[in-house]
């Protein structure tokens, strides 16, 4: 950062700069992640599983022999899909919720989409897992044996284009669910059109400007350092999970259903996990149930994992979309129109909370000024990987044609497009214009030198005689605010304070690399500081362990940062009720006599007459005061604070390169949590961010289907290199309910930045590029040089 921030209430803990609470133990090397659980120095007898994956992107198996993998030394069971352990599993889905809640099989949230069978017979991607697992000595051995499988395949059409899925003839991805490949009607509003305001067709007729605009989101993926890893033991007593799954309640009612088991019988371990960005909200893998059955069937722990090549399993939802605005000659947007069609790819999972979910927020929480809108879209079953969650899920692939319309309006009327967003976008509890989208823009401005670079498209001067630069922005509803949270249900904490002074806080949540562990401790010091608690004095468990912890709080919504902490400002009230009570007895006075400040116990009357916390406990019993209290989210409504990217460009005209020379990125946090951790979610966003905006795309094979670059070599992830001068930029000038009325921020940091690119090189070249990834061979033929 170019300088620190300004926090608008000073306190102890919260919003510090410090070091985070593992960063130790990481940094050593000492943490363990689940492939380091799980080895066979813990597990003597552990058996590897591994899954038959199909090599044609839509077959059938009409036949299969495994008599030779069986005879293979070393192999301990091959399961088929013909086994009644698995032909008799319920059809289901791997998105049963997006990690906020925990639901069962019959209220998972996109009940019409059950369109996954647990190694079914029938692929539609290549490399679906289908057909058979094999338990065996070690992978080597499993993949050999998968290798002697033999398959007799029914090779199908396929189709990759959502379009080309649509028209009619098409081939049917999945024909028991929607023969033309469109998702049927969910629960989302129930149609297609999700968004009905007004009476859109005569605000565009009414207009004196109209823009349209269409942009493309490909599919990238999540790029999570730590593979898909699980191992199942299943024994006589209980069915034990070690995983990264970071939704451990959730995955225990998974297997729980889906096995027909007790929930008391299944138990989920999930330690740290080497960072998700989305793919852990697809949670309910069908690979938990096949190890599983593999692991009642060889009475052994069996592990399963992705190689590389294999976590590229699911991705960011494409979507191709259509935007269309109206105003008047000052600026007032009358009439806002989108359509999208999201490549769903081979299941639908959360194609929906992409498409309508996340656009639905958004119009409550930043175009409730708007007053005619319409929005409307189609998830298209098609045969690539299945197009799912990842960090901005909906929000990043709605910011790309929003902000591409936006600056196009501004343009159309001659106006700043800074000034048309404050005149026109705020949520629906507040007046224009919105006071934390008026300051994020601000500072954005200043910092970028937005009214000494910003020019006329492709106007600005040459540098080194083929190289033009400009400078583009857009901004976005952050997300999630506590009243966002209510379908959480209970959040639940415990509070143990020890005899001599130190703290064991219960805050389980599986430690994703966000950093909001540390928010729990600076949180749990900053309500308990009344006894002198430091954070280097409260343990917090990384385990989260469904047999002995409380219920666990997924970190998704980039929530858990403070939801935890505002349990334990009313934890640490019982805290100080208990500690005087027993303070109390000992003293042989009322409660009510006396009060605590700092650590020490004193009377009113006599504030010179006191001890210390851990005196009181060494005269009396030595038992801790222990608190565990829940409480649901705060669901008064009050809108939500502002987030925005602003980028500076290079392109070369001759080259067709584009070089991001500076970014700020801004959020409006409401309250900063923990400093550092804001920070580095910032610049860890614009990694994401500027990859999806310049290098990152899965390539096919249009011939056969084939994925082309499932590496890291061929999937051009942005390196340290690639990285320009970032300033990271926190506010606090929104604040929502509660003792810190925070709101989330680290899948807000990715989600402007595609299009703050895309606007920079346009005004930098003059020519629009809205087909993302902008690689060289689109910048030169938008020119007319390719």
């Amino acid at each position: 950062m170019k300088k620190p921030y300004s926090p608008r209430t000073p306190r102890k803990f919260i919003g510090a700069y410090r070091p985070r609470i593992e960063g130790l133990e990481k940094a050593s090397g000492k943490v363990k992640f689940v492939d380091d659980l799980t080895i066979k120095s813990r597990y003597s007898n552990m058996l590897y599983a591994k899954v038959l994956r199909s090599p044609h992107a839509h077959a059938r198996i009409r036949k299969m022999d495994v008599s030779r993998a069986r005879a293979l030394a070393g192999v301990h069971a091959v399961m088929t899909y013909q086994d009644p352990e698995f032909s008799s599993l319920k059809p289901t889905s791997a998105g049963w919720t997006d990690g906020v809640d925990t639901v069962s099989y019959d209220r998972m949230m996109w009940r019409h989409f059950r369109d996954r069978r647990v190694l079914g017979d029938y692929a539609r991607w290549v490399t679906d897992e289908v057909g058979a697992v094999v338990a065996a000595e070690s992978e080597e051995i499993a993949e050999e044996a998968l290798k002697l499988i033999e398959v007799d395949w029914e090779v199908l059409p396929f189709v990759l284009d959502p379009l080309e899925a649509m028209k009619p003839g098409a081939p049917s991805v999945h024909p028991e669910i929607s023969p033309s490949n469109i998702l049927p009607k969910d629960e989302v509003g129930g149609s297609d059109v999700f968004v009905d305001r007004g009476n859109i067709d005569k605000a565009f007729a009414e207009a004196d400007a109209v823009v349209e605009g269409t942009s493309i989101h490909h599919n990238a993926t999540q790029a999570s350092l730590d593979n898909w890893c699980c191992l199942v033991d299943w024994t006589d007593e209980q069915l034990t999970v070690v995983s990264n799954s970071y939704e451990a309640d959730q995955s225990r009612m998974h297997i729980s259903e889906m096995l027909d088991l007790p929930l008391h019988k299944v138990r989920i371990i999930s330690s740290y996990v080497g960072g998700q960005f989305g793919r852990g909200d697809t949670g309910d893998q069908p690979f938990f149930l096949f190890t599983a059955l593999l692991s009642k069937k060889t009475g052994r722990p069996v592990k399963f994992r992705h190689s590389r090549r294999e976590s590229f399993h699911d991705s960011r939802q494409p979507a191709i979309y259509f935007g269309k605005l109206g105003a008047k000659r000052d600026g007032t947007i009358t009439g806002m129109y989108f359509k999208s069609v999201g490549n769903s790819g081979a299941y639908a999972d959360h194609t929906v909370f992409a498409l309508k979910f996340a656009p639905t927020e958004i119009t409550e929480v930043a175009l409730a000024h708007i007053p005619n809108i319409k929005m409307e879209s189609y998830g298209v079953y098609t045969n690539m990987l299945p197009a799912c969650m990842m960090r901005g899920v909906g929000n990043s692939q709605f910011n790309l044609i929003f902000g591409h319309v936006v600056d196009m309006l501004a343009e159309k009327l001659g106006m700043d497009p800074i000034e048309l967003a404050l005149k026109n976008f705020g949520h629906e509890w507040g007046s224009l214009p919105d006071k934390s989208l008026t300051e994020v823009l601000k500072q954005g401005a200043e910092r970028i030198g937005w009214r000494e670079k910003r020019h006329l498209p492709g106007q600005g001067p040459i540098h080194d005689r083929t190289k033009r630069r400009g400078v583009g922005f857009s901004f976005h509803p952050a997300w999630h605010a506590e009243w966002q949270e209510v379908r959480r249900g209970l959040i639940t904490v415990g509070i143990t304070v020890n005899a001599d002074g130190t703290v064991m806080l219960e805050a389980p949540t599986v430690e994703t690399g966000t950093g909001s562990n540390t928010c729990n401790v600076l949180g749990c010091a900053e309500a308990l500081a009344f006894l002198g608690v430091t954070p280097e004095q409260i343990s917090w468990s990384p385990v989260v362990d469904t047999q002995t912890s409380l219920k666990d709080c997924v970190q998704t919504d980039s929530a858990v940062s403070f939801l935890q902490a505002e349990v334990m400002a009313h934890a640490a009230d019982e805290v100080r009720k208990q500690v005087l009570e027993k303070a109390a007895l000992i003293l042989k006075t009322k409660p009510s006599e006396l009060e605590i400040d700092k650590g020490r116990i004193s009377y009113k009357a006599e504030p010179n007459r006191n001890l210390t916390l851990r005196e009181l406990f060494y005269q009396g019993d030595l038992a801790p005061v222990v608190v565990r209290i829940g409480k649901t989210p705060n669901s008064e409504r009050t809108g939500v604070p502002y987030i925005a990217n602003f980028s500076e460009v290079e392109v070369d005209t001759e080259t067709g390169r584009v070089q991001v020379l500076k970014m700020i990125v801004l959020n409006d946090c409401g309250t900063v949590m923990f400093a550092s951790g804001a920070e580095g979610q910032q610049l860890g966003g614009q990694v994401m961010g500027m990859g999806e905006a310049l290098t990152e795309e899965i390539i096919y094979d249009q011939a056969t289907g084939i994925p082309l670059n499932f590496n890291w070599i061929d999937y051009k992830i942005p390196t340290m290199a690639d990285m320009p001068d970032i300033d990271p930029v926190l506010l606090e000038v929104w604040k929502g309910a509660g003792e810190y009325g925070a709101c989330g921020i680290g899948e807000g940091t990715v989600t402007c930045t595609p299009r703050s690119v895309l606007n920079a090189i346009y005004n930098a070249i003059g020519v629009r590029i809205d087909d993302i990834p902008i690689k060289p061979e689109k910048v030169l033929r938008a020119l007319g040089k390719a």
